[in-house]
């Protein structure tokens, strides 16, 4: 008996082994009908394929060692994570592949979508875009002027150790990283910024972006961003009055509203559609570029006109609904904000 069961053991050990990833069972889009594959890659077959063949040239590996990993099962593999957020979630899917091979995989993965970021994610420049998007905010909010509206959002870490682990404890005393996004009344991403840790306020990182300094610049003046009472009102951002009093500033802290809101709702269906962000189990380096591929994936998702997945309001802090000491309103922003109500909001 025993010797039948060494024997057993050789034969096993000395089969040779099948081609790596072209098992059947490792082939999602023979394995899994349409439905079966958006619940759990979050894209469809079509638009899978479509990111997949925009990232072969970047992910296919020359290499004689083994047999490389095709270039379709390092994507999918990537969409199942952000579908799952947790390699332990992972492990019967991805069999065939250790732990540190499906890091290595998303990160390579994540990379290559995320460098796809000035082709997807495009603030509007240009003047015809910038009057559409405007007029699209007016028909949707009757707020004009509007080129977007901002907020961040907290997307929870583990801790990242260190002494610099305190500076990513936010509010809630949860690890995360606190995203700036702007987005248009259709919940299109037009700028993100991923890279400041979770007790930062809102504001600092308005105050120190890009995005800022570009709107400054912009000489006529022309276009708005909406946002809470977490930022400073500026020239060209405009908050909420605190105690409105009259009509027309009650009509417009409504309008106002109203536009906000479309960012409050898009946090929401991106995270929906990509719950890793409510929960991102990598290293923190790897988390930043995580969250601006899924903000690339989103874009894709709208623009192939993605069926939206339902479900509750992902967990997210609260928004603060007060500046940080040494932040005031701009004077030029309350002018604006005046000459906006007596010229749109008293009729």
């Amino acid at each position: 008996m025993h010797l039948d069961r060494v024997d057993r053991v050789r034969e096993i050990a000395n089969r040779p082994r099948p081609q790596r990833g072209l098992q059947d069972r490792m082939n999602p889009f023979e394995l899994y009908v349409d439905e079966a594959f958006r619940m759990r890659y979050r894209l469809s077959k079509e638009t899978a394929l479509h990111l997949i063949n925009m990232l072969e040239g970047d992910l296919r590996r020359n290499t004689e060692r083994n047999e490389p990993l095709p270039v379709f099962l390092q994507v999918l593999t990537t969409l199942r994570f952000y579908a799952v957020g947790s390699f332990q979630r992972m492990h019967g899917d991805e069999a065939s592949m250790s732990q540190s091979s499906v890091c290595r995989v998303i990160r390579d993965v994540s990379e290559a979508i995320a460098r796809r970021k000035r082709e997807f994610i495009r603030f509007p420049t240009m003047r015809e875009e910038v009057e559409s998007t405007q007029q699209r905010f007016y028909e949707y909010c009757g707020f004009p002027g509007v080129i977007g509206a901002i907020d961040g959002t907290h997307v929870y870490i583990r801790s990242p150790g260190g002494e610099q682990a305190l500076y990513f404890l936010n509010r809630k005393n949860r690890y995360s990283i606190n995203v700036q996004v702007v987005c248009d009344n259709a919940g299109k991403i037009t700028s993100i910024v991923a890279r400041w840790p979770g007790s930062t306020h809102d504001s600092r990182i308005f105050n120190e972006s890009a995005l800022k300094l570009q709107l400054e610049a912009r000489a006529d003046g022309s276009g708005l961003l909406l946002g809470d009472s977490g930022y400073a009102c500026l020239p060209f951002l405009m908050t909420p009055l605190q105690n409105p009093l009259q009509r027309p500033e009650m009509r417009y802290n409504h309008a106002h509203k109203r536009g906000r809101c479309v960012i409050e709702r898009t946090f929401g269906r991106w995270k929906r559609r990509f719950p890793c962000l409510n929960d991102l189990r990598v290293k923190v380096d790897t988390a930043f570029i995580v969250i601006v591929a899924c903000s690339v994936l989103w874009n894709i998702s709208l623009e192939w006109r993605e069926e939206e997945f339902q479900g509750p309001e992902p967990d997210n802090d609260m928004p603060l609904d007060h500046l940080p000491p040494g932040h005031r309103d701009a004077v030029a922003g309350r002018l604006r904000r005046e000459q906006i109500i007596e010229d749109h909001f008293t009729r």
